[in-house]
């Protein structure tokens, strides 16, 4: 049954994060606005220019080692899915199209162009931060 939630989070997840992808790239009028920005994204953070089959490898090598975390009840069933579901979602964005498209730009300091699946990963990497800190003050 864990196993179960943990598919169909990372499913609506994915698919949330590819379909806002396809929204803000594919209509627009919707981004005409200061927030969205749609950008191909070809490299790994801030651009940086990365071999493809190296960026490949590290997503699938970050997949599995997520769902490993998960089966041996080292991270959440809900830290599982937004790592897992970011990393997929961007993983099928670099197989499709080459790279990542990135839309949703703040205009803070240079702040990088990002997506929902980038989000995904930030808070689950940020509820993990959290939970160990906790568990180190007990």
């Amino acid at each position: 049954m864990r196993h179960l939630k943990l598919r169909i989070r990372v499913i609506i997840f994915t698919g949330l994060d590819l379909l806002s992808k396809y929204i803000f790239f594919n209509f627009k009028y919707l981004n005409e606005t200061t927030l969205i920005r749609p950008a191909l994204n070809k490299g790994i953070s801030r651009s940086l220019p990365v071999p493809f089959f190296i960026v490949i490898g590290i997503s699938v090598i970050g997949i599995v080692a997520f769902i490993r975390l998960f089966a041996k009840k080292k991270i959440s069933r809900i830290i599982g899915s937004l790592l897992i579901a970011g990393t997929l979602g961007n993983l099928i964005d670099r197989i499709i199209y080459g790279g990542v498209r990135d839309f949703i730009n703040v205009n803070i300091f240079d702040f990088p162009i990002f997506n929902f699946a980038d989000i995904m990963l930030s808070i689950g990497v940020a509820i993990r931060i959290i939970q160990v800190m906790l568990e180190k003050k007990k």
